[in-house]
């Protein structure tokens, strides 16, 4: 199948597109049938707020957050009561686009939803379950001043469908981060690199002074997904990547992809570049990844991983400053006419129904208040598309992040979780392990993955 969005029902669509958990599950009630969705925990959040008449109608919310995700939400959710007056109903769920497509095959969504995939917006907006944020000129739900003023185009572009907008990211997080010591740099005499060859360059000085380049959690096979990722959208651009992970109209024996996987070749062969070889690549998660590179003896120079990593710098190696001890480059630019798209994930929030107190919370979403809170929160703190938010309610490497993430030109979803799941996680998985295992293989790598992509879609 090539056309993904036109043959799915939208119950499919959304399972298809949720990842790997396993909730408590009940039984309720849809039209004609039983159905089996995940159990829901339904908070309303306690607070403070100004009287209000019984006219008001709580905002009903459903998100994935609980722990110090919804902690964080919740600092939002309270500022925007007592702000308002308006209450509200927060409903979290780990499996939340399943019990979403229940309740709009039910007839009672959410007032509003967070979705962690665009293609479950996509799908919602094409079968006409969500509004358009700006379907009326004039009476916009979101008015067009609030969005320009508060959001660059790359943000507006990922949440449009068919010319109008729809999703709006509320929290997002970069996997173009390519993490070095700048010590390290200074020492060998180079700067954070611009391209692709310079970055191979580097690696080349390095072994020429008898280091290693880099280090590479290959355990977790999500994290070769990564390197796939960023390398494909940089020599084929935003459109052609969409085109292979989502719709599969790219095959996986395209010539754009043979030459991404020749690119990524450069970095694990010869397997001198990386710590351990290919069999040491291979054996080490992510974390311990980056600690090869951090630790006191350190037994590669840089690692290509997400922006959160900056965490497990935190944690544990206390005793190094992020920004001065270890910092990240973005991922280098391969063809100058895609530049530097931020390939990562996030959140969306869109609207079911529209009514004076739904506006009031959508708004109040967009605005710098609402983001400044949720960035510099106590616990469950996010990195904000808002590019109102100051830079200085970060930590040194989160603000970093943020930078790259409100400038950004273009910005992608990680595609291994566009794809169905049998392709994105178990067969990129499996397929790019024996890769960097044997790099010449690359032909009968992208047959196999072409083989199941056939089959998924």
């Amino acid at each position: 199948m090539k056309k993904l969005y036109s043959v799915m029902g939208i119950g499919m669509m959304l399972a298809l597109l949720l990842g790997a958990c396993a909730p408590q599950v009940v039984e309720v009630e849809v039209p004609g049938e039983v159905v089996t969705v995940p159990e829901v925990v339904t908070v309303v959040v306690p607070g403070e707020a100004p009287p209000v008449s019984e006219e008001v109608e709580p905002v009903t919310i459903l998100a994935s957050w609980g722990g110090d995700e919804e902690a964080g939400f919740r600092e939002v959710l309270d500022a925007f009561t007592a702000k308002t007056g308006i209450p509200f109903r927060y409903e979290g769920s780990r499996a939340v686009t399943v019990l979403l497509a229940s309740r709009v095959a039910g007839g009672s969504p959410p007032d509003v939803a967070m979705l962690p995939r665009p293609g479950v917006m996509v799908a919602l907006a094409r079968e006409g379950s969500i509004l358009p944020l700006d379907g009326v000129r004039g009476d916009e739900i979101l008015p067009p001043d609030i969005l320009t003023d508060n959001y660059s185009q790359a943000w507006i572009d990922l949440g449009t469908v068919d010319n109008l907008f729809y999703g709006l990211t509320v929290k997002a997080n970069s996997k173009s981060t390519f993490w070095y010591k700048p010590p390290s740099f200074e020492a060998l005499g180079v700067s954070p690199p611009n391209t692709f060859d310079e970055l191979t360059a580097i690696a080349d000085d390095y072994l020429a002074n008898g280091q290693t380049p880099y280090s590479m959690g290959g355990l977790d096979g999500w994290t070769l997904t990564d390197w796939f990722e960023n390398i494909y959208v940089r020599i084929a651009g935003p459109e052609m990547y969409l085109k292979l992970f989502v719709t599969h109209e790219v095959e996986w024996t395209d010539p754009t992809v043979v030459e991404a996987m020749e690119r990524f070749r450069e970095i694990v062969d010869p397997d001198t570049k990386l710590a351990g070889g290919s069999e040491g690549a291979l054996s080490t998660g992510f974390i311990d990844a980056f600690s090869l590179v951090l630790r006191d003896d350190p037994v590669a120079e840089m690692y290509y991983e997400g922006g959160f990593m900056s965490s497990f710098g935190e944690q544990n190696h206390p005793d190094l400053v992020c920004g001065e001890d270890y910092a990240f480059f973005e991922f280098p630019e391969i063809d100058p006419a895609w530049g530097k798209p931020v390939v990562g994930g996030g959140d969306l929030a869109v609207v079911f129904v529209d009514r004076p107190e739904v506006r009031e919370f959508i708004r109040f979403l967009a605005s710098e208040e609402a983001n400044t809170i949720w960035a510099s929160a106590e616990a469950g703190s996010v990195i904000s598309p808002n590019s109102n938010v100051s830079l200085d309610v970060y930590s040194p490497c989160k603000a970093l992040e943020a930078a790259q993430l409100t400038q950004a030109a273009s910005f992608v979803f990680d595609g291994s979780d566009l794809a169905p799941a049998a392709l994105g996680g178990d067969a990129m998985f499996v397929g790019l392990q024996d890769f960097v295992d044997n790099p010449a293989g690359i032909a009968g790598v992208l047959e196999f993955l072409e083989e199941v992509a056939d089959r998924v879609y």
